[in-house]
């Protein structure tokens, strides 16, 4: 059976993280669909003088056809009381927007999304069936593409956004799901690399 799968960006770490190391593009390897809810974009480029804001934005505005900027309620809602009250939004709009997402999100007996985060409690983002919600934190990521030689090194990537002062999680939920779907995963993964070659 084929599975098609859905990268699903669920909170903005990953996105500062990769505009940092100038390696936004490493999302588009795998040649699959990527969805990023509105509030964990908005929280990612909002303030334009923070640490990879305009090249995130340079790359969606490139990238378009291939990347989603999902709409979502609970953004919408945060907006409209932001307004109202005349302050900020309210801190887990991201997370907020992105469970409401992973909940709409259609998926089908052949489809798995991989949701991208570096959030530190990944496990409040799983919703449904967890042999279709794949968590991966963006060193799991990295490291799927460097085992698929798409890139030489996550480690060199990472020594980049170290000395640009930030310190992502190196923990690796990806290890902890059924090795049945990590290898449906990777198929799909390499299939994918295989149309774009």
């Amino acid at each position: 059976m084929t599975v098609s799968v859905t990268i699903i960006v669920t909170d903005a770490p990953p996105l500062i993280t990769l505009a940092t190391a100038r390696s936004l593009d490493y999302l588009l390897y795998p040649a699959l669909p990527i969805i990023i809810p509105d509030a964990v974009f908005y929280e990612a480029t909002s303030a334009t003088g923070k640490l990879g804001a305009q090249a995130i934005l340079d790359w969606y505005h490139e990238h378009r056809d291939k990347v989603r900027v999902e709409p979502t309620e609970a953004f919408q809602d945060a907006l409209t009381l932001a307004a109202l009250r005349g302050g900020r939004l309210a801190r887990n709009t991201g997370e907020k927007a992105a469970v409401e997402v992973v909940r709409k999100y259609p998926l089908l007996p052949a489809e798995r999304a991989l949701l991208l985060t570096d959030d530190k409690d990944v496990e409040r983002i799983t919703i449904g069936n967890p042999a279709q919600l794949i968590l991966m934190t963006t060193w799991d990521y990295l490291c799927q593409l460097e085992e698929a030689e798409r890139i030489p090194s996550a480690a060199a990537v990472f020594e980049l956004v170290y000395k640009a002062g930030r310190n992502p999680p190196k923990s690796e939920p990806w290890g902890r799901h059924d090795p049945e779907i990590r290898e449906a995963v990777r198929a799909v993964m390499e299939q994918a690399q295989e149309r774009v070659e």
